[in-house]
């Protein structure tokens, strides 16, 4: 996963942007482990011949089923079918379903560590579709020059499939970007037409939609169907559920209550980090020269998108202490 696939809207509830703790640092890194090695499970469930979209399928509703316990266990309220309903139908569909169907069939053709590089447009897209369909989303120059510089190192990051290089064919990067653009919709409209926070009800819906879509799919589409039973696709699936999906989502709610979802999108610069450097550390994956130099043209477009919202985030916070008479 990445931040943007986590439709958390809290507003600001206090002035000023407070240093990042010890706990909060920590809390991050461990969710760029969390969600970083989520794309070196998938690439390697699929070399071992699980198929992409079962893989994904598989994988969505045994989270969907931890969701659940878990909302069972925490004795969380049931919402209201209206709240299912949007959920289901614009996080299940656009933030899960064609998320995972574009990124595990993407990951076909490339490496997992590209695609965790590639993950680091996905706020910058999700800023663009904000734009478009919030009418309260306006740019300011300094967010433009951001998504300028971002779209440039999107472009170099491409270049290396384009050219015929060591990480994949050219189907990777416009599959898992495709993937992205579809959670950035998804967020959006959940931000748009939802009632506010999602709870551990409502995303295991979102998964359990986005299981039953891909399992669809990938028994009716014709493509090649296969579940193979090997220690290295438990291990691969056992660690999608338990750490990418569970605890992951876990420690994201946990890190954008105590700072926020701007601060908490920092994750984007460090997943990336994590999935190269399992992928390339470990797996021996091809890292390139392109590779790094889109990912840090990225970083610095992303940057600046994010400084103009976190700065929106302070107005608006100063705004809602004025108005409940909060002390200035």
């Amino acid at each position: 996963m990445v931040p943007s696939t986590a439709p958390l809207q809290s507003p600001p509830t206090a002035v000023g942007t407070p240093r990042l703790t010890a706990l909060d640092i920590a809390l991050l890194a461990a969710l760029a482990l969390l969600w970083g090695v989520a794309y070196i499970f998938i690439r390697q469930g699929i070399v071992l011949g699980f198929s992409p979209l079962l893989f994904a399928s598989v994988r969505y509703l045994l989270s969907a089923a931890g969701f659940a316990a878990l909302a069972v266990a925490r004795r969380e309220s049931f919402p209201g079918r209206g709240a299912l309903l949007v959920s289901g139908g614009v996080g299940g569909v656009f933030i899960i379903g064609l998320y995972g169907g574009f990124l595990y069939w993407g990951e076909q053709y490339t490496t997992g560590g590209y695609a965790s590089v590639l993950a680091a447009t996905a706020p910058i897209l999700t800023v663009v579709i904000a734009y478009s369909l919030l009418p309260s989303e306006r740019f300011s120059p300094l967010a433009l020059v951001g998504l300028a510089i971002g779209f440039v190192g999107t472009v170099v990051l491409v270049v290396p499939t384009l050219l015929g290089g060591p990480v994949g064919t050219w189907p990777g990067p416009l599959f898992v970007l495709g993937a992205f653009l579809s959670t950035a919709i998804g967020t959006v409209l959940l931000r748009r037409i939802g009632s506010g926070r999602q709870g551990l009800w409502q995303i295991g819906t979102q998964f359990a939609v986005a299981g039953v879509l891909l399992g669809v799919a990938g028994t009716v589409l014709p493509i090649p169907r296969a579940f193979p039973l090997s220690a290295g696709v438990w291990y691969a699936l056992a660690g999608l559920v338990i750490l990418s999906s569970l605890m992951g989502y876990f420690v994201y709610f946990t890190l954008h209550h105590r700072v926020g979802p701007v601060r908490a999108n920092i994750v984007a610069y460090l997943v990336p980090l994590v999935g190269v450097g399992i992928g390339s550390g470990l797996l021996g994956e091809p890292l390139t020269l392109w590779e790094v130099g889109g990912f840090l043209i990225v970083i610095v477009g992303l940057t600046l998108v994010l400084r103009e919202a976190s700065r929106r985030a302070v107005v608006a916070a100063g705004t809602v202490g004025r108005s409940d008479g909060s002390p200035r």
